[in-house]
């Protein structure tokens, strides 16, 4: 665990009421304002893949695309009922025209659409098994990548509130000795939580050719990510 400790000392006799933070009564002669911070943060296995394919289809009428699209979304979602593990949702629906000119022929339209669907849950060989048997159905995979749920980091965000305000109170104690004060009430806390990402790590495979490896699931490892808390505190050394 790292950690990152930032020191400030504000002298009564050089600042006036205004200057002392959040409405702290200006100090008896003798005492000093302290005011500090300190960063934990820890790296933390991702423990959520999210995969998101999508369904393309072409042609000439455009209700016969859309209803080419909407079979192959419920068989993909039909397949995915029965996977109590991963969470499943439908993404972005789009149909456009656009015009193609076979080499010495007519100009023709042609309708083009597509659709995803995503795939999420804390068991990843669920999420990859499932990905690879829609990977079969004609989807392709637009997106597989591991992400830290809200559970997870809410947790590890607790164990680090702890040692962050005990590092900051004994940060404030050991100033308050440089001082030459033996005594430190904390006046004021105020807690910043924060999650960064390292770069997830993660392999996917397309669709095979063959029909035994159409379904084959795709690979993905888990990455880490940065979870951090900075504590700020106010403590008044006597």
């Amino acid at each position: 665990m790292k950690s990152i400790n930032t020191l400030m000392l504000v002298s009564t006799m050089m600042l006036p009421v205004a200057a002392l933070a959040q409405d702290i009564n200006l100090l008896p002669e003798g005492q000093t304002l302290i005011t500090l911070s300190v960063t934990e943060r820890i790296s933390v296995e991702q423990d959520t893949l999210i995969a998101t394919l999508r369904i393309e289809r072409e042609d000439g009428n455009a209700q016969v695309l859309q209803r080419q699209i909407n079979a192959a979304m419920e068989e993909a979602l039909n397949e995915a009922e029965g996977v109590s593990e991963v969470k499943t949702s439908t993404g972005y629906y789009s149909v456009y025209q656009y015009n193609t000119q076979p080499q010495g022929g007519r100009v023709a339209t042609v309708w083009r659409g597509s659709q995803s669907i995503t795939l999420e849950g804390q068991d990843a060989q669920k999420v990859l098994e499932l990905a690879g048997e829609i990977q079969g159905m004609g989807f392709v995979m637009s997106d597989l990548s591991y992400t830290l749920s809200t559970s997870k980091a809410d947790e590890v965000r607790d164990g680090l509130m702890e040692s962050a305000i005990s590092r900051a109170r004994a940060n404030a104690e050991r100033a308050a000795r440089a001082l030459g004060k033996s005594d430190v009430d904390i006046a004021t806390l105020d807690v910043d939580a924060a999650l960064g990402y390292a770069q997830p790590m993660f392999m996917a495979r397309g669709v095979a050719m063959d029909a035994m490896a159409e379904k084959a699931a795709p690979v993905a490892e888990a990455g880490e990510s940065e979870v951090s808390l900075t504590v700020r505190v106010q403590a008044v050394a006597k």
